[in-house]
């Protein structure tokens, strides 16, 4: 799944994932659409946030900005 999909899931919304991982707002933003790619670190803090393993978002998608 990817990150907005699992953020949808736990009814976060980018503020809330802000608060939780201390990762701005808005490169979760540019995370979500492809904009950006998040390091190893910020990988690891979103899933936890989100109560999954950094595995099992889908990276890739998110990478290629689809």
């Amino acid at each position: 799944m990817d990150l907005k999909e699992a953020r949808f899931k736990k009814k976060l919304t980018q503020f809330d994932l802000c608060i939780k991982t201390g990762i701005q707002q808005s490169k979760i933003s540019h995370f979500e659409r492809g904009y950006l790619t998040p390091r190893d670190d910020e990988k690891k803090r979103i899933a936890k946030a989100l109560g999954v393993k950094a595995v099992d978002l889908d990276w890739e998608e998110i990478e290629s900005g689809k």
